[in-house]
């Protein structure tokens, strides 16, 4: 059975808040009206509906597998052989350490996605040590040598 890597919250980051974020959105540009506010909410909304796809629509569901790792949106589910890796990268800067995994191909959600590892307190600028365990299990698998010492 995969070991599940991703947080639990990746549901409602990826379907939940989104939908709360669009209604404040909308219910805040049904409240101005035509005024001179719109000129200052249009720019926040964008911005808005940028930064929710980009840290929450478009995260994945990761699990572990003994050949490789099981992706999923929800709705459809890849597994992918660990030759098929090529980095794994840990986000230090924001609150969630998401973590990226690219791959040599396309996999059917393109040729990298983004997950959110369980939370963990860390100090300010340090990666998430789910970044680390995996690239030290892609070269295990594929028969290099690593060292617990990045």
């Amino acid at each position: 059975m995969p070991r599940v890597i991703s947080s639990a919250q990746t549901f409602i980051s990826k379907f939940i808040l989104p939908f709360v974020i669009a209604a404040l959105v909308a219910y805040a540009f049904s409240r101005t009206g035509i005024g001179f506010l719109t000129p200052f909410f249009i720019p926040i909304g964008v911005i808005l509906v940028v930064s929710v796809y980009w840290f929450q629509i478009r995260l994945k569901k990761v699990a572990i597998d003994s050949d490789g790792l099981v992706i999923s949106n929800y709705v459809r589910e890849v597994r992918v052989p660990w030759r098929d890796v090529s980095q794994v990268k840990g986000n230090r800067w924001e609150k969630t350490r998401q973590v990226t995994i690219t791959f040599n191909r396309d996999i059917g959600f393109g040729t990298s996605v983004v997950f959110m590892p369980r939370f963990r307190l860390m100090w300010p600028y340090q990666e998430h040590p789910i970044a680390q365990e995996l690239r030290n299990m892609i070269l295990v698998h594929r028969g290099e040598r690593f060292s617990p010492f990045p």
